[in-house]
C-alpha cells in the first residue's frame, strides 16, 4: 500500500514539475529598473529593500524577506510586499517565490497578488555589487 501511495505522489509530482519547467511567460509584460535602498542581515538570510519607478504603479517600494536553504547556501525562498503610489492612487501586493545566487547576483522568481486585481509572474535580477535591480512582470491571465 505504501508503494502505491509513493508511486502516485511521485507520478503527480513528476507531471507538475514538467509543466513548471515548460512554462514560458507570454502576454503584455512590463519591465522596471530600480535600486537597493537597504539590506539587513538575519540568521535566516536577510531583508532586501528596493525602490523604483514602475509605470502604472508609479513610485514603488518592495521588500524581499530572504530565507537561505540551509542545505544549499546559494538558493532559498522569499516572501515580500510591494506598494506603489501613482497620482495619489495606492496599490499594494504580496509576493512569494524562490531565488538562486550566482556570485553577487541573485535571481528571483515570484508570483505576485496585486490589490488592483492583477496576478503577475515576476522575474527579478538583483546585483548586490552595483545595487541594481531589473524586474520583468508577466500577467497570469
Amino acid at each position: 500500500m505504501k508503494f502505491i501511495k509513493f508511486f502516485i505522489v511521485a507520478t503527480i509530482t513528476f507531471f507538475i514539475s514538467m509543466n513548471l519547467l515548460a512554462h514560458e511567460p507570454s502576454g503584455e509584460s512590463f519591465k522596471l529598473s530600480g535600486k537597493i535602498t537597504s539590506i539587513n542581515l538575519t540568521k535566516e538570510g536577510g531583508v532586501i529593500n528596493v525602490s523604483s519607478e514602475a509605470g502604472r504603479y508609479g513610485k514603488v517600494f518592495l521588500t524581499y524577506n530572504v530565507v537561505i536553504n540551509q542545505a544549499l547556501g546559494n538558493q532559498g525562498h522569499f516572501s515580500g510586499r510591494g506598494i506603489g503610489f501613482n497620482n495619489g492612487e495606492r496599490q499594494g501586493g504580496a509576493r512569494q517565490g524562490v531565488f538562486r545566487r550566482d556570485g553577487s547576483v541573485l535571481k528571483f522568481w515570484s508570483l505576485d497578488d496585486v490589490s488592483d486585481g492583477n496576478l503577475n509572474y515576476c522575474e527579478t535580477t538583483i546585483d548586490l555589487v552595483t545595487e541594481e535591480v531589473e524586474m520583468t512582470f508577466y500577467p497570469l491571465w
